[in-house]
Formats: C-alpha cells, sequence, structure tokens
C-alpha cells in the first residue's frame, strides 16, 4: 500500500532525472561539437561520449546496486555528492 502512494512521487523524480539528463546530454554534446577543430576530431570527439555513455551505462548499475544493498538511499546521496563536486565546471569551463 505505501508503495501504491509513493508512485507518483517516484513518477516525477524519475521525469526531472530524465529531463536534467537530455539538456546535459545535449549541451555536452553541443560544447564538444562546438569546440572540436575540424569534422575529423569533432565525429572522433563524439564517438567518444558515445562511447563513455555506454560504459556508464554498464557500470553505473553496478554500483547503484551495491549502494543499494549496503543502504536505500545510499545511490541518491552518491548522486547529489557527484553533482555538488561538479557544478562549478561549467563555470570552470566557459573561462576557458
Amino acid at each position: 500500500c505505501s508503495t501504491m502512494l509513493l508512485q507518483p512521487f517516484h513518477s516525477i523524480l524519475y521525469f526531472l532525472n530524465r529531463v536534467g539528463s537530455g539538456i546535459a546530454d545535449t549541451s555536452t554534446a553541443t560544447l564538444v561539437a562546438r569546440y572540436s577543430d575540424g569534422k575529423e576530431q569533432r565525429s572522433q570527439n563524439l564517438a567518444l561520449i558515445q562511447s563513455t555513455r555506454a560504459g556508464a551505462r554498464i557500470v553505473t548499475p553496478l554500483i547503484s546496486g551495491k549502494l543499494f544493498e549496503i543502504r536505500a538511499a545510499l545511490p541518491y546521496f552518491a548522486d547529489a555528492l557527484l553533482l555538488a563536486l561538479l557544478l562549478p565546471a561549467p563555470l570552470l569551463l566557459q573561462k576557458m
């Protein structure tokens, strides 16, 4: 019963996560394409991004699963910590 009551909340959080990921993925690809020199380098850099994303989709469920076994909230705390650490990255990159 408690799971059914929380389902709308979980759906909203998941939707917001997907929107954020979509914005981040598009922005990253745009920046890489913009700052690559020539078509060949742009192609290589965009392929590297795709490969990195694919690798992350393999590794992150394993890490999240282990964290979840320790404590159910731990994957979310780890995600929040990573976000906090990466938050200044766009500002630093903008100065370059």
